[in-house]
């Protein structure tokens, strides 16, 4: 049997949809796999119930047997922490050891979802180094590509772990950086002696969010047919320019959200007639009749809100990347891309599985 923790050194890398295509390229290749999230910090609390979200997702994508609380040993509630500050801990360690001994039974592979970050569950004694080390489970990191600087925490993590580092996997990579990524930093990494086993360039259809989770961070009204909330926002655009600038601005974008304010009837028409998921009007202002019967014709949904239209784009701005993975459309999305630049025989091969 092997483990398999998969780990991150900050939030929305991409650490969720990992652990969801790595489960399903290996039920594909035959092999029974199992899944848990050793210890939990962004803890969710419904009627009768504390719960980890993704980690429910996942239960029930898969359809997993195992208990949600044999998946979720440690959550680290706030009470949690004030017992622990009371000098009232529990050992969490001897939790979490039995539950993976329950869940790990009869599996070929167990994948292990890391906290949110390195340092989180620290509190508890289960870090990240922490549980790999107790579970001897070796390390795959998720680590977002910006600059060169992503390599120093991907060299801080292997000084951490050593040997138990077993790779990386260089995620949302800006289209242009692509060729240098791959020609330059992965023979790098590979001569440090830390496998790359994927680079993913950024994904529009990934990043993006639905018209439905847009609201939901916004606010506002939403006028319109309800199952437009499905469309897909790739991109944000601004509409404050003239009217005669309007048409050739909104066509460089597709499948994209136009704030402007609700007094700028040319602009809301003009973005209209573009690839547009939905228009954002700011200031309160419903839309005129013309807006609405247009964005009837063109199925485009329309949310109202009443902040002025930079503060209603910064806002819009922090959802990007940060949505849960939970929608089919992107879950099918990245196993394609996993399947295509994941090095799957590798990872295989350095596990010990033998496959097929």
């Amino acid at each position: 049997m092997a483990t398999l923790y998969v780990a991150s050194t900050e939030t929305f890398v991409g650490k969720s949809a990992t652990c969801v295509g790595l489960l399903d390229r290996a039920r594909r290749d035959g092999l029974i796999a199992g899944y848990m999230k050793p210890v939990s910090v962004s803890v969710t609390r419904t009627e009768g119930a504390v719960l980890d979200e993704d980690a429910e997702f996942i239960r029930k994508h898969f359809g997993l047997t195992d208990p949600l609380e044999k998946l979720t040993p440690v959550l680290v509630t706030q009470r949690v922490v004030e017992s622990i500050i009371r000098g009232q801990g529990v050992d969490f360690a001897k939790r979490l050891n039995e539950a993976y001994l329950s869940v790990s039974r009869d599996k070929d592979l167990v994948i292990l979802e890391g906290a949110n970050h390195w340092a989180e569950g620290s509190l508890v004694d289960l870090s990240a180094d922490q549980v790999s080390d107790m579970l001897q489970a070796p390390v795959l990191l998720i680590t977002r590509y910006r600059t060169t600087l992503a390599l120093d925490a991907i060299l801080a993590v292997q000084r951490y772990l050593g040997d138990r580092l077993l790779g990386v996997l260089i995620n949302s990579i800006d289209e242009p950086q692509l060729d240098f990524v791959r020609a330059r930093l992965v023979p790098f990494l590979e001569k440090r002696g830390i496998p790359v086993f994927a680079t993913l360039t950024q994904d529009p259809q990934l990043a993006g969010v639905t018209v439905a989770d847009l609201h939901e961070h916004l606010g506002g009204q939403l006028i319109g047919n309800p199952a437009w909330s499905n469309k897909l926002i790739e991109h944000l655009l601004i509409g404050a320019m003239g009217a005669d600038a309007a048409l050739s601005h909104f066509r460089r974008r597709t499948n994209k959200a136009v704030f402007t304010g609700g007094d700028r009837i040319d602009l809301q028409l003009a973005a209209l007639e573009t690839s547009t998921s939905a228009l954002v009007l700011t200031g309160n202002i419903r839309p005129a009749p013309a807006v609405l019967d247009r964005a009837e014709d063109r199925e485009v949904p329309i949310i109202l809100v009443t902040d002025d239209t930079l503060t209603t784009v910064e806002r819009a701005e922090g959802i990007f990347g940060h949505v849960r993975f939970k929608q089919d459309a992107k879950i099918a999305r990245f196993t394609e891309l996993l399947d295509q630049n994941f090095d799957f025989a590798r990872l295989y091969d350095e596990l010990g599985l033998v496959v097929g």
